[in-house]
């Protein structure tokens, strides 16, 4: 379990750092008097954030199969507050006095989640159970879809967030009984992992061309968090430590609010955010 919750911490720190590699080489093509997407690609640091927020992605789906849903997905929430310290150093950027309490909550939440999270190993699921985790890509496409029509910023952004939670949800459920090629391709949930987290960038770049960053970033991660527990609990059996239930609601009560502090701090409106909407929120931040 020490592994898996070191590999979320990796990820959550990881996600920050990407989230301000991208921020610095918008800057840098800003000064150039570049702007989009291609301008961005350019610079080498962006595409070495992209690359970090990648490589954070894959990390933490390997944390899902020891550790409950809640727990990997409430550690990867806190990247928020790596962002904001990392904003504040590297570009500039105010850290009010909100800013910094909600950071001092983040790490005592995040320890108190940490403590709190039994070690649970990934388990087979029902067959009634997968098909579910499936036909949910076709029914956010077409819930996604309602909702760009209307432009409505924050279902799209709850939205995001629940695509993201069925990729973990997938990710953790996914099990290769034929690690030969053509069985690892061959198993569905591995294609959900993919598909939903694909579904789940592209509803939240339209969330953001829609609305504003802080709004949408704590609309999304307050579904993640909220959903992964919901569910983690209701149908993966993940469950708390004996006798520590209370402190992990706490603590996730801590994250939740403190990531909506931090989604509306200034050091979230990095230029790049609204024009490559192309990685997990928690560089949106985040993701």
């Amino acid at each position: 379990m020490k592994t898996a919750l070191a590999l979320c911490l990796i990820a959550a720190v990881g996600y920050g750092c990407g989230a301000v590699m991208q921020a610095l080489g918008a800057r840098r093509a800003a000064a150039l008097g570049e702007t989009g997407i291609a301008a961005m690609a350019r610079q080498p640091v962006f595409l070495l954030g992209m690359l970090v927020d990648f490589a954070s992605w894959v990390i933490s789906r390997f944390a899902l199969h020891t550790l409950p849903l809640f727990a990997v997905q409430t550690i990867l929430a806190g990247s928020l507050a790596i962002t904001v310290l990392l904003a504040r150093w590297v570009l500039g950027t105010e850290l009010r006095g909100p800013d910094r309490l909600a950071i001092v909550a983040t790490m005592i939440g995040l320890v108190l989640v940490g403590v709190s999270a039994g070690e649970e190993p990934s388990k087979e699921i029902t067959h009634l159970l997968k098909i579910c985790i499936l036909i949910g890509i076709p029914a956010l496409i077409v819930l996604g879809s309602a909702a760009i029509k209307l432009k409505k910023s924050v279902v799209l952004a709850v939205l995001s967030g629940a695509a993201f939670t069925g990729s973990a949800l997938a990710a953790r459920a996914v099990h290769i009984k034929d690690e030969s090629i053509t069985g690892i391709l061959s198993e569905p949930l591995l294609w959900a992992v993919v598909a939903y987290a694909i579904l789940a960038l592209g509803l939240h770049a339209y969330a953001l061309m829609h609305g504003n960053v802080g709004p949408v970033t704590a609309a999304m991660w307050a579904t993640e968090v909220l959903v992964a527990t919901i569910i983690g609990a209701l149908l993966l059996g993940d469950h708390m430590r004996p006798g520590w239930t209370i402190p992990a609601i706490l603590g996730i009560a801590l994250t939740l609010g403190a990531t909506i502090v931090l989604a509306r701090s200034p050091a979230q409106e990095l230029e790049h955010r609204t024009a490559a909407a192309s990685t997990h929120p928690s560089n949106q931040a985040r993701s």
